[in-house]
């Protein structure tokens, strides 16, 4: 429909809502049985629709699927190297992204079918965070600053791009923020700043207390003379995002302000209109916010020996993405078990739209941050409420885990619980991080399709196929029995899925990775 065209720009511009998939492959025909399996089976499966069962390495390269003419599986594969590498305690560093085939063996080799579209084909989101230790400061620098900021005031500051100080105006101050907009900048974007103003009052009074209990009970401040956390407002290139968050650590603390693009408005760019909400800004405002608060709580809790500087993509822009769709969630007055209609809001003139941005853009791309992992932490926390911890306690659990890494910064066991250790400790030692992500992107393929709670995402309603066009979608299709094979792309460190249908008889089934770090699981969805 004509008003789903803004939209087209989430894939490739969903940066932007932040701070700022593979597509099914073709489907296989039918192959002429002759001859037997072409591998070894290495395991049975034999599942009812919303039964789970994880596969090794070994397995899925060679298992029989028991006959299930109409089934219907998804087989979801996740690439589990830096997670691996963060159990040994060490860097994953740069790593290629994988590449998986998924085939049919019942009656021999399969027959290579045209490869998924590449998952990787969205330019990789820009991290909206800059870090900077003790050193000298003048004057326009607001870490400088010695007194709190007052209405109206003027002030020289340093532009976000260039050392010559700019002219900055305090538009309001709204509880402990001080909203600032650089002079220069100011033309067309009145209503951008009544936005910004609106949604720091909700922050002021609902958000810092929900940031209190997820991180520290102190509020992260611009500088101790100012005792106020400074939003500047300027206008830059929309491709750079929507946001950004600075901060400067020193003996003292971690001090941090927020840079909010003025640009993101109709008239700046295709499909903008979707931005013009106090709902965005909100959005915008809850992520850079929750980035003063991590560095904050890294800071004061763990010495400054696990800066949030070290943090990966996946720890702190999507642990930054988590709180801020929460705080969207509390002002738009949705539930978080409310199984939300968001295809219904796919309407760039409807304030909820921001609200169906992240079950429209995850596609398993669990390293870069954003939604992405965002979807995976709200998994998490719901695993958590499921096992008696209240909404703000589980967030606070994921939160802190997610923004320590996989297994603290010293690996397993080290010197901070990470976020597998503080699972284990609530759900049990046998919870494995990996089954949980593959839980997590299985649950995607299933919601709303099986009787199994464990399967359902209870945020968002039928994320995989409530739109024919938005949502996660499966990276390829396999018919079991008919000989066909896909090839699948995904980022390094990303899940996916792929559709299995079921055949009348049973078959053989083979997934391999370029990887040896592969995990998979199958669920029967129907």
């Amino acid at each position: 429909m004509s008003t789903l065209r803004p939209l087209a720009l989430l894939v490739t511009s969903a940066a932007l809502a932040a701070c700022g998939g593979a597509g099914a492959g073709s489907a296989p025909t039918a192959a002429t049985p002759e001859g037997g399996p072409s591998c070894t089976a290495a395991a049975s499966v034999s599942l009812q629709p919303g039964q789970t069962q994880t596969l090794t390495a070994a397995e899925a390269a060679c298992f029989r699927l028991a006959a299930g003419d109409g089934a219907e599986y998804a087989l979801a594969g996740y690439d589990a190297r830096g997670l691996e590498a963060s159990r040994a305690g060490q860097a994953a560093g740069s790593l290629a992204d994988p590449q998986y085939t998924v085939a049919d063996a019942t009656h021999g080799a399969a027959r290579s079918l045209s490869a998924a579209p590449s998952a990787t084909g969205a330019p990789r989101r820009p991290l909206d965070v800059r870090y900077a230790s003790a050193s000298a400061l003048d004057a326009a620098d607001p870490f400088a600053r010695t007194t709190p900021w007052r209405a109206g005031e003027r002030f020289q500051v340093k532009p976000l791009e260039g050392n010559q100080p700019v002219q900055a105006r305090v538009v309001a101050i709204v509880g402990g923020f001080a909203l600032a907009v650089v002079e220069g900048d100011e033309a067309g974007a009145s209503k951008v700043l009544e936005q910004a103003t609106e949604a720091l009052q909700f922050l002021a009074q609902r958000g810092v207390p929900l940031l209190q209990s997820t991180f520290s009970a102190s509020t992260p401040s611009t500088s101790a003379g100012s005792g106020q956390l400074l939003v500047l407002a300027t206008a830059y290139d929309p491709a750079k995002g929507a946001g950004a968050t600075w901060t400067r650590e020193d003996a003292t603390g971690a001090y941090s302000f927020v840079w909010l693009n003025l640009n993101l408005r109709p008239g700046k760019g295709d499909g903008f209109a979707m931005y013009d909400h106090a709902s965005y800004r909100l959005k915008v405002l809850g992520h850079e916010l929750t980035h003063a608060w991590q560095a904050a709580w890294l800071h004061e809790t763990h010495a400054g020996g696990d800066a949030a500087a070290q943090a990966p993509a996946w720890s702190i822009e999507g642990g930054a993405d988590f709180v801020a769709m929460d705080l969207l969630r509390r002002f738009l007055g949705v539930g978080l078990g409310s199984n939300w209609k968001w295809s219904d809001h796919l309407e760039p003139s409807k304030e909820s739209v921001i609200y169906a941005l992240e079950p429209s853009d995850a596609r398993g791309r669990l390293t870069w941050g954003y939604y992405d992992a965002s979807s995976l932490l709200r998994d998490l926390q719901g695993r958590l409420m499921a096992a008696g911890m209240s909404p703000e306690a589980a967030m606070a659990e994921v939160s802190r885990g997610a923004v320590e890494g996989w297994h603290g910064a010293d690996g397993d066991g080290g010197a901070y619980a990470g976020l597998v250790e503080r699972m284990r400790a609530r759900l049990g030692a046998a919870w494995d991080p990996a089954a949980a992500v593959l839980l997590w992107t299985a649950s995607q393929a299933a919601d709303d399709r099986t009787p199994n709670a464990a399967l359902a995402n209870p945020t968002y309603y039928d994320v995989a196929s409530a739109d024919d066009r938005y949502g996660w979608k499966p990276a390829a299709e396999v018919r079991a029995g008919a000989g066909g094979s896909a090839a699948v792309s995904q980022v390094a460190g990303g899940s996916f899925y792929v559709r299995v249908k079921g055949a009348r008889a049973e078959s053989t089934l083979s997934a391999a990775s370029s990887t040896p770090d592969a995990r998979w699981m199958i669920v029967r969805v129907r």
